[in-house]
């Protein structure tokens, strides 16, 4: 008897970078719309096979049937305005049927339909097998076919890899658009293939990105990752703005790639904890001096990884012996904190998801706030001095890392001839406040909540500059 050749799919997608989490074939039972609409399919027609209509169509009892069982949310929002059951109607059985004969699970001859070469090894595979089959069948469907828009292989070429964009990025609802930006984010050369192969809508817009976001959201969203329950849709009626989030069935079927590990990010309270280490362990660490040190490195695209960081520092500091080792786990698992951090505040994930943008720039107050915890805060030229230190190690990545002359009377002009014109002013922010502050602080006799306000917006724009010299070189 044939197979479904599940492990030669499961290499096809690991070649594609999608790899499939191996404890996902241990399911037993799948509680996914398509694969319940193609069991009926199949059982419908079964080993006499089934008559067709005279335009080719299922009979009309077989895609009520289909059509009924376990509808999505924009199913059912068409199926209140209708009561005709026919194929070419209902795209839930318009997709069973094109995937199953895209599948050879059925094939038709002489106005009727039979099972297919691979329907016994489908019929007798497992639920994850079933699943993995015929979401490999489906993105061989040329997908225009359900929405009668313009073709585009560019959308069915980009299905899996947004499938994993989804998968990593945390769990809540966000306009499909959101989704678009993190793809152009991750594969900013994905844009010129859109402006090439995507035509606009002559009637609701004359650019292709917004035909792109609604192909998108349609074909994938809609006709691919709902139905295969790996995402979940609300605001489908007239009117809502359309979200989608991911499933579990999602997260349990793909292996990460680039999840963002949200419980170490940097804030007020992680700060603390580190702080509260340094004295347990009895190292011997300045953390706002080691965490300017580590956070500067992300200002360059590839950055040091956080194990070469940990070992540098230690070495750099003579630490021998038992106390080299417990400093260098603790510089790696500041490393790795602040690259979570870098990750979680440039990637896009305050676009959408409600409420999560406010949430957002609580967290990143957090972490200045943290940051600022770490000053000296007994004179006010002593916190002066330590948050100068910001702006050393910035200054030493421009000189080593880009070979930029900080002393140039045209250091602007300098620093264009590697970045963009926001990279640029986002360095030169960061360099002018702390200058300003610098002047200032000579007033102060005290730390008050002026100084205070001072000093983290001082933090604000170095952190920020830091983050916009990552995202630009990453984005090349």
């Amino acid at each position: 008897m044939k197979t479904l050749q599940i492990d030669l799919i499961i290499e096809e997608l690991g070649d594609l970078d999608i790899n499939i989490n191996p404890d996902f074939l241990n399911k037993d039972q799948l509680d996914v719309p398509i694969l319940k609409q193609v069991d009926l399919l199949l059982d419908a027609v079964g080993e006499k096979g089934l008559k067709l209509t005279a335009k080719g169509n299922l009979p009309t009892k077989v895609v009520k049937e289909i059509t009924l069982c376990c509808p999505t949310p924009s199913d059912r929002r068409f199926l209140k305005n209708t009561n005709r059951f026919l194929e070419g109607e209902q795209v839930s059985v318009m997709r069973a049927r094109v995937v199953s004969e895209v599948g050879k699970l059925l094939k038709v001859s002489k106005g009727k339909i039979y099972l297919g070469s691979m329907a016994e090894a489908f019929r007798s595979a497992s639920q994850a097998e079933k699943f993995i089959y015929l979401i490999w069948q489906s993105s061989k469907v040329n997908l225009a076919y359900f929405d009668r828009m313009q073709e585009s292989s560019l959308i069915n070429g980009i299905s899996f890899i947004l499938m994993q964009v989804v998968r990593d990025k945390a769990k809540m609802f966000r306009e499909a658009n959101v989704y678009s930006a993190f793809l152009l984010d991750a594969f900013p050369k994905l844009a010129d293939v859109v402006e090439e192969e995507i035509e606009p809508s002559s009637y609701f817009s004359k650019d292709p990105y917004d035909e792109f976001e609604y192909m998108v959201e349609l074909r994938l969203f809609k006709n691919f990752f709902v139905p295969f329950g790996l995402a979940e849709e609300r605001g489908v009626d007239y009117g809502e703005n359309y979200e989608c989030c991911k499933t579990e069935l999602l997260e349990s079927f793909l292996m990460p790639v680039d999840v963002v590990d949200t419980s170490i990010i940097l804030s007020k309270k992680t700060f603390h904890q580190f702080a509260q280490r340094i004295k347990k362990e009895k190292l011997d660490i300045d953390l706002f001096y080691d965490f300017c040190f580590i956070y500067t490195n992300f200002a360059r695209y590839p950055y040091e990884p956080s194990a070469i960081i940990a070992k540098d520092l230690v070495k750099s500091k003579r630490v021998i012996g038992t106390a080299a080792a417990a400093q260098e786990a603790f510089y790696t698992d500041l490393s790795n904190a602040a690259e979570q951090t870098i990750k979680h505040f440039t990637r896009l994930e305050v676009k959408g998801g409600g409420d999560r943008g406010d949430e957002m720039q609580k967290e990143f107050l957090s972490f200045v706030d943290g940051i600022y915890a770490l000053l000296p805060k007994d004179k006010p030229f002593k916190m002066l001095d330590a948050l100068m230190l910001g702006s050393f190690f910035l200054l030493d990545i421009l000189v080593k890392v880009y070979g930029i002359d900080t002393m140039s009377p045209d250091f602007h002009g300098e620093c264009r001839k590697h970045f963009d014109e926001e990279t640029v002013e986002d360095i030169g922010s960061s360099l002018l406040h702390m200058g300003d502050l610098k002047k200032k602080a000579k007033k102060f006799k005290r730390i008050n909540a002026k100084m205070e306000e001072m000093v983290k917006e001082a933090l604000i724009t170095f952190v920020l500059a830091v983050m916009s010299m990552h995202t630009y070189e990453m984005d090349k």
